[in-house]
């Protein structure tokens, strides 16, 4: 079994949780004046699969540097096949516990095959960090089709994780978020699976 982190799936799954409520504070341009703002949107969008695809992870960088193009291309290969054990399953249990469905563009099987086809240089540049675009070498590619698309501001935007920082306070009081969810019970089958 692969080296996973339990802490790190938490910290995502309680991000999508609380994304997938649907309801939160939406700020003015100049973030004044919040106002509440609930979605009635069922169907959700993921874009899980970009970075498993075209190399957005730190650790991509660390295979490249390490053992070139060929060890990120094996990185990759290893990413993409463990996304349904590792993250599918987390990802639908938090969605539906609100009603909702997810969708996964990323994870479309035509896209999924065409981008595992494509050689690692062509879809991220690690070789060339600070190429001439200005664009993170991760997820190169799609930085590039961002640009063209006239969405420069995304195009350059940095890297960010999804999840959210754990500390002890909510460590502790994970069972109170809703201990009859299936998110609740789901954390409970990872740790048995561990």
């Amino acid at each position: 079994m692969y080296p996973h982190n339990t802490e790190m799936d938490l910290s995502i799954g309680l991000a999508l949780y609380f994304a997938a409520r649907g309801q939160g504070l939406r700020f003015t341009p100049d973030m004044a004046n919040p106002t509440v703002s609930t979605i009635s949107a069922r169907v959700l969008l993921s874009g899980l699969g970009a970075d498993e695809l075209f190399g957005g992870y730190t650790r991509h960088g660390i295979a490249f540097s390490r053992q070139g193009y060929s060890g990120l291309a094996e990185e990759l290969k290893l990413d993409v096949a463990r996304l349904g054990k590792r993250n599918l399953g987390r990802d639908d249990r938090v969605m539906s516990h609100w009603g909702r469905e997810i969708r996964f563009p990323f994870l479309d099987e035509d896209l999924v095959k065409w981008a595992m086809s494509c050689p690692s240089w062509e879809k991220c540049d690690f070789s060339n960090p600070e190429a001439e675009y200005t664009f993170e070498p991760g997820k190169r590619i799609l930085r590039l089709l961002a640009a063209e698309l006239g969405m420069n501001e995304v195009a350059r935007e940095k890297k960010r994780a999804v999840s959210i920082a754990l500390g002890d306070g909510l460590r502790r009081s994970w069972a109170d978020i809703d201990s009859r969810s299936s998110l609740v019970r789901g954390r409970q089958k990872w740790r048995a699976d561990e």
